[in-house]
């Protein structure tokens, strides 16, 4: 699954990738896979905005403006081939200049020509799936991964004239010195990554429910800032608005707001919950004409989304600001989500959310007010406006 400004990017049908413009609503289908299309994500320039799909026996990467026209004059669309038989592709990553993909399959990291079907560099070292990789946009040949073996990796590329593929691990190319490999992190699988550019952090989540925080300072050697867990920061909330509901119910004589589906007693969080997608989140935007615009523009925030719901977290003080269960909304019928992509810029003060059921084959697109989404963690708005934050538009 991918997300854009504009655009949402998922299989269809297995092997067909459609490209649906929430502007219009109209759909695009490009077919050109023979398998299941396994991983997609869009470019990291807006124009022309490519978005790249692989399955195992190909990796294509597609112009949409130029897909688009073709179809107007009545023309199949056709992608450039980046990579073959690679194996089964957990993740694709555009760097960003958009002139190279990185692709996870299997225990490696392919970084190949976004232009044509060339292997720059083969990177390995993990002993298990690679989950995802991103690159760092401030150090030059940076890229960092994360892998089910449940470590972390900092590596320096080194890209060949001649575009033969050159093994590293964690090295830097100049000494052939490791740059970092982080120890086993957690009992569970590492399934998803964040790089915070403006804290220069990085910020992973596990199938367990447990974001991890390490800086990327040059002088920090990577140190660990903070573990947040997310079951108990959610347990914490809650119980945090359902007292707030119950004091508010007491006070207006009334006991329906303490019988809303967000009031949940203590211990009713579900045991499990793997972080699916970590995106930055503009708030900026959302508070544009709010009278906190000033500690807005001071924060920086972003947005989990998980098995069970979406959440947002203030990385100032490592709190969460809101919480929105997938189950709470009737007209959304996925009530758990086996995959999630998130939009980072808000458009008029909302963002995009794209998930999957796990059980189901069933997709939805929501559209989500994230500045009315942390407002929730105020008196009694998450009990009387909930439905305001989330629409589900497809």
């Amino acid at each position: 699954l991918a997300c854009s400004h504009h655009h949402c990017a998922f299989p269809l049908n297995g092997n067909e990738l459609c490209v649906w413009n929430t502007t219009t609503a109209q759909p695009l289908q490009l077919s050109g896979h023979h398998y299941s299309i396994s991983a997609v994500s869009f470019g990291s320039k807006p124009n022309p905005l490519l978005v790249c799909s692989a399955s195992r026996e190909r990796v294509i990467v597609w112009e949409l403006d130029e897909c688009m026209q073709k179809v107007q004059n009545g023309l199949s669309p056709r992608g450039i081939v980046i990579g073959t038989l690679l194996g089964m592709v957990l993740h694709v990553r555009f760097s960003p200049d958009d002139q190279q993909v990185a692709v996870c399959a299997g225990n490696r990291i392919y970084l190949l020509s976004a232009k044509n079907e060339a292997v720059l560099v083969e990177l390995d070292g993990h002993l298990a799936p690679v989950t995802a990789a991103e690159f760092c946009t401030w150090e030059k040949n940076m890229l960092i991964s994360v892998s089910e073996d449940r470590t972390f990796k900092a590596r320096k590329l080194c890209l060949s004239f001649f575009f033969f593929f050159f093994s590293l691990k964690v090295w830097d190319y100049s000494t052939g010195q490791l740059i970092y490999q982080s120890g086993v992190l957690t009992a569970f699988p590492l399934l998803s990554l964040l790089i915070d550019e403006k804290n220069k952090q990085i910020i992973t989540g596990c199938a367990g429910g447990q974001l991890w925080i390490f800086s990327l300072v040059s002088d920090h050697n990577y140190r660990h800032i903070a573990l947040i867990d997310l079951k108990k920061e959610q347990e914490k909330f809650c119980n945090k608005i359902w007292k707030s509901g119950k004091e508010i119910g007491e006070r207006q004589n009334t006991s329906k707001l303490s019988k809303t589906n967000n009031t949940r007693p203590e211990g009713s969080v579900e045991t499990s919950l793997p972080i699916l997608s970590i995106e930055h989140c503009d708030f900026l935007v959302c508070f544009h004409n709010e009278e906190n615009i000033s500690s807005a523009c001071n924060a920086t925030w972003f947005w989990i989304g998980t098995s069970t719901g979406l959440l947002i977290i203030n990385l100032a003080n490592f709190e969460l600001e809101g919480f929105l269960s997938y189950k709470d909304y009737s007209d959304l019928s996925i009530r758990f989500a086996g995959s999630c992509a998130l939009t980072q810029k808000a458009v008029n003060g909302k963002g995009l959310c794209l998930i999957t059921s796990m059980f189901e084959d069933m997709i939805a697109v929501l559209e989500v007010n994230l500045a009315a989404l942390v407002r929730t963690q105020q008196s009694d708005f998450l009990l009387r406006g909930n439905e305001k934050g989330l629409s589900v538009i497809a």
